[in-house]
């Protein structure tokens, strides 16, 4: 039952403090809730909690009276609730309702649980034809990009979490960039799977961006995690963009980078890539603050919360 599992737990903390006027909104934001409403398409807190209201209120527009005015209220947006905890907020709808306060938050709480419930109905998919891209997230995304092997290797290792009942497929991405010279051409990639699934023929869209479908071992059920790894090669011979970018298309809670250079071909400068709209990896390269390569001419970066759309990763100026 959805009030039994995360979606419950990450409705119970969007209600604490401010509620939906708190601040850093999107950061809060658990990756159930996130996905139901598509947080990724908003840039801002501004946007983040527009979108937010819409959804619930959309959602609740059938609950009873009560019930509507015990969700507005606890989440911040009913006019006369923007008070910033949530006790000041119950005895608001204490008074509005002419209840005990104990049967107030019994109000909440019940709202709240037939909200959830409503959420997970609405993001149920037709198990006909389930989205691949749809009905997980990634937990834990580990990325090695391998410059010492004779053609340039990516290793990317997932921990993703399932959010709905018998998922058994779900999708990979991978995009050559154009290089700082911005040649167009045909890009070809070798990809194969290190563990954890079974990986279908590439689906070609474009010069340079490839989609692949992998089938888990078995069905998984909400809540349930799994991990698997793929390897990816560019094996055409052409030149790569100086950089790595992780792009995350479904919400990612954490993700760490490492490039791994050739002891012959160290870069001149190294400088991590944070929340750079996807826009800008196509302009010259600015150097960041350089970042220290260790003893073994690799360097790590760690990302928390990277938000949907954006890149994250690390980028380097190759010496001549």
């Amino acid at each position: 039952m959805a009030h039994d599992g995360g979606l419950s737990r990450e409705l119970t903390a969007l209600r604490r403090g401010w509620g939906l006027e708190t601040e850093g909104l999107r950061g809060r934001v658990g990756p159930l809730l996130s996905a139901w409403c598509e947080l990724h398409r908003t840039k801002n807190d501004r946007e983040a909690r527009r979108v937010l209201r819409d959804a619930v209120e959309a959602a609740i527009k059938d609950f009873p009276e009560g019930d509507q005015l015990a969700v507005r209220f606890a989440l911040c947006i009913e006019p006369g609730a923007q008070h910033p905890q949530l006790s000041d907020r119950v005895e608001v709808l204490r008074g509005r309702l002419r209840v005990a306060e104990r049967t107030a938050r019994r109000r909440i709480d019940r709202a709240f649980a037939r909200l959830a419930a409503e959420i997970e109905a609405e993001t149920q998919c037709d198990p006909a034809e389930p989205d691949p891209d749809k009905g997980w997230f990634v937990r834990r995304l580990k990325a090695v990009v391998q410059l010492d092997k004779p053609v340039p290797t990516l290793v990317e290792e997932r921990l993703i979490v399932a959010t709905r009942d018998g998922l058994s497929r779900i999708s990979a991405q991978f995009t050559v960039p154009r290089t700082e010279d911005v040649r167009d051409a045909e890009r070809h990639v070798a990809a194969g799977v290190q563990y954890g699934v079974r990986m279908g023929e590439p689906i070609r869209e474009g010069q340079r961006h490839f989609r692949w479908l992998l089938d888990l071992p078995r069905p998984l059920d909400k809540g349930e995690q799994h991990s698997y790894a793929l390897e990816f090669q560019v094996d055409d011979g052409l030149p790569i963009r100086s950089s790595y970018a992780f792009i995350p298309l479904v919400t990612c809670e954490s993700c760490s980078v490492r490039v791994r250079f050739h002891p012959d071909r160290l870069p001149r400068v190294v400088w991590r890539l944070d929340k750079v709209p996807q826009s800008v990896l196509s302009d010259p390269p600015q150097p960041g603050a350089a970042l220290p390569l260790d003893g073994t001419f690799e360097v790590k970066q760690d990302f928390v919360a990277p938000q949907l759309g954006y890149a994250y990763g690390i980028r380097w100026l190759p010496h001549p």
